[in-house]
């Protein structure tokens, strides 16, 4: 199916050839994304097919799925729902708070404001039925070394927040796959963001890639 439309959503318009979001197979795993309320009110397709597409990828691989800024859980549900992820021979690792940006971290968060809320039973409940699932909670460095993966195919980076998310980058680089990515989840998405955005650029420059910035706002790395 081709669709040739406007897509006017999560601070991007454009008129693109968009079938890709409205085909059967993304459109049941970002409804069940949805269903977790993660986004509210909120449509941002496009950035879920970013991380799921990037998940597809991952799923052949060596290595293991992280996500580092869970929420309430709608980008890690949408990616197994599109990955069929229960019946991969991988596990995922999902790391967050489940509260919100820890106070002693917002001198160098995103001058946003979040309206996060106490999750971790509803996470624990949305992904209860995924056996090859870990569910984290803590503050991010400390929780890395839970992560016991000695491979990464796909690691989600979205805290909001720069010293957790290059913290989180760092730790896992030499774990990542060749050929496996990393997405940012606020890469470029507004002015809000410099501070990732610097760093990331400075953390892929370092280790010999480049991030690729997406209208989306995201930004992804692909490990060389």
């Amino acid at each position: 199916m081709v669709w040739s439309s406007t897509y006017a959503e999560d601070g991007l318009m454009a008129r693109r050839l968009a079938g890709f979001l409205h085909g059967e197979k993304f459109t049941a795993a970002y409804n069940a994304g949805k269903s977790t309320g993660s986004w509210g009110t909120t449509e941002l397709r496009w950035r879920v097919f970013v991380a799921c597409w990037a998940a597809g990828h991952a799923k052949l691989l060596p290595g293991d799925f992280v996500e580092c800024g869970v929420n309430r859980g709608g980008i890690s549900r949408a990616v197994i729902e599109y990955t069929d992820f229960s019946n991969l021979d991988k596990k995922f690792y999902l790391l967050d708070t489940y509260c919100g940006v820890p106070p002693r971290m917002k001198r160098s968060a995103a001058d946003v404001v979040f309206d996060y809320s106490e999750c971790y039973d509803d996470v624990r409940k949305t992904f209860s039925q995924f056996p090859n699932v870990r569910i984290i909670r803590g503050e991010v460095p400390e929780t890395l070394p839970i992560v016991d993966s000695d491979k990464i195919a796909y690691l989600s980076i979205d805290m909001n927040c720069v010293e957790p998310e290059i913290a989180a980058a760092k730790f896992f680089w030499d774990k990542v796959s060749p050929s496996g990515v990393i997405v940012l989840d606020d890469y470029c998405y507004s002015e809000d963001y410099t501070l990732q955005h610097k760093a990331f650029d400075e953390f892929a420059k370092s280790r010999g890639a480049e991030v690729l910035p997406l209208p989306t706002g995201q930004g992804l790395i692909v490990k060389p």
